[in-house]
C-alpha cells in the first residue's frame, strides 16, 4: 500500500471526494478451531472504503497520529437486527435506513451524522454485504469486521460495530467465547476523545483519551444461563484494563432469567438503564410480533464504574419500524445514548 492510501479518514473533516428453572449444567465447549483462540483477544483491523480503488481498505489505527479538537461525546447506538426472520437482506437494508434518517436525521446519504459507534448484532451472513455496499455507511464509516470470516467459525449470523469517521479508532480485537454453543463472540473498538478544555482555555482540549467499546449478543435462551456470566466477565475485564478512561458495552444480553438480574453488578460494571427490569418503558424484545415469552429488556448498555464520563440512561428507536415489505425490522428494538468524557472537576452525580 502506497502512501496515497494511508487512512485520512481520522482527521475529523469530511471524506474527500476521491475517497468519497433450576441451574442449567454448563454448555459444552464446542470444537471449533484451536483452542488457544477462544476467551482471549484476537486482532481485528477497521477498514474504511475508498472510492478511488472501489473496495474497503485496512485503515492505519491512528498511526499518523490524530489530530485536535476531538469530539469530546460520542453517540452510541445497538440494534440487534435479528437474522433468523424472512428477507434478512430488506431488512438490514431498512435498518440501515431508519439508523440514518430516525436515529442520526441524516435525510439524504451525504449528510454526515454526528460522532458515533453502531453496534449490530445478528447480522446474517447473507445479508452481511448490505452493510458494505450501503452509500451512507462506505462515505462516513470504518466497519469491523469487513468479512464474516472473522466470526467465530460456522457461525450464520454476527455482531457488526461501524465507527463515523471523525473520530480515530486506535485498536480494534474480538474475544470468541470458549463456552458457547451458539457461535458468540465481543468485537472491542478502542477509540480516542477529547478532555473538555476549560472555558475560554487557550488550548482545543484537556487531553485525548482511549474509550473502549463493546459490541456482543450473549448466549440465549435459559440453557445459556450459565455461560452468560463468564461471557459478560470476559468482557468487563477487558474494558478495565489499566490505559482505558472508560469502558462501556451494549447488546443482545439475553437477560431472561433470575441469574440476570446481577450479572452485570458481579463482574463490576454499572447499568445506565435506571428503572430497573421491571419497567415496561425499557422493554426491548417480545411486542414485534408477541412471542409466547413475555417481553423483557433482552438489550442493555453497561460501563465501567470509573470517574471522567457518564453514560445517559438509554432510549429505544425502532418501535413499530417495519420494512417496504412489511416485515418488522427486527423482533427487538433499537437502544441509543450519548456517552460524555468530563473533567474531573466538573463530572456530575450519576
Amino acid at each position: 500500500m502506497d502512501t496515497s492510501d494511508i487512512d485520512e479518514s481520522f482527521v475529523p473533516s469530511p471524506p474527500s471526494d476521491s475517497d468519497a428453572e433450576s441451574s442449567p449444567p454448563p454448555l459444552p465447549v464446542p470444537t471449533r478451531g484451536r483452542a488457544d483462540t477462544l476467551d482471549t483477544p484476537r486482532t481485528l483491523h477497521a477498514a474504511r472504503f475508498s472510492a478511488r480503488e472501489g473496495r474497503w481498505i485496512p485503515t492505519t489505527n491512528c498511526s499518523r497520529g490524530v489530530r485536535e479538537p476531538l469530539p469530546t461525546w460520542i453517540r452510541l447506538v445497538s440494534w440487534n437486527v435479528d437474522f433468523q426472520t424472512k428477507n434478512a437482506k430488506k431488512r438490514l437494508m431498512a435498518a440501515l435506513l431508519c439508523l440514518q434518517r430516525e436515529v442520526f436525521r441524516c435525510q439524504t446519504p451525504n449528510q454526515r451524522p454526528n460522532p458515533c459507534c453502531i453496534l449490530l448484532q445478528e447480522v446474517s451472513v447473507g445479508a452481511f454485504t448490505m452493510i458494505l455496499t450501503n452509500e451512507w455507511v462506505q462515505r462516513y464509516f470504518v466497519v469491523v469486521p469487513t468479512s464474516t470470516d472473522q466470526w467465530p467459525a460456522n457461525a450464520t449470523y454476527g455482531t457488526v460495530t461501524l465507527v463515523s469517521r471523525t473520530v480515530p479508532v486506535s485498536n480494534a480485537f474480538t474475544i470468541e467465547f470458549g463456552n458457547s454453543s451458539m457461535m458468540r463472540n465481543a468485537i472491542f473498538v478502542d477509540v480516542k476523545l477529547g478532555v473538555p478544555a476549560l472555558p475560554h482555555a487557550p488550548r482545543l482540549s484537556d487531553g485525548i483519551v482511549t474509550v473502549r467499546i463493546a459490541n456482543t449478543h450473549l448466549e440465549s435462551l435459559p440453557r445459556g444461563a450459565a455461560a452468560r456470566p463468564m461471557q459478560l466477565r470476559l468482557i468487563s475485564e477487558a474494558l478495565q484494563e489499566y490505559d482505558l478512561h472508560a469502558g462501556v458495552v451494549a447488546g443482545d444480553m439475553n437477560a431472561i432469567g433470575p441469574s440476570d438480574i446481577t450479572i452485570a453488578e458481579d463482574v463490576g460494571l454499572m447499568d445506565a438503564w435506571q428503572h430497573g427490569d421491571d419497567d415496561e418503558e425499557g422493554f426491548t424484545w417480545g411486542y414485534q410480533p408477541r412471542e409466547r415469552y413475555p417481553p423483557a429488556r433482552l438489550d442493555k448498555v453497561l460501563f465501567t464504574t470509573r470517574g471522567g464520563f457518564e453514560v445517559e440512561e438509554p432510549e429505544r428507536f425502532g418501535v413499530g419500524a417495519r420494512a417496504e415489505s412489511g416485515d418488522w425490522i427486527s423482533d427487538h428494538y433499537g437502544l441509543m445514548t450519548t456517552l460524555h468524557i468530563v473533567r474531573e472537576d466538573e463530572g456530575m452525580e450519576m
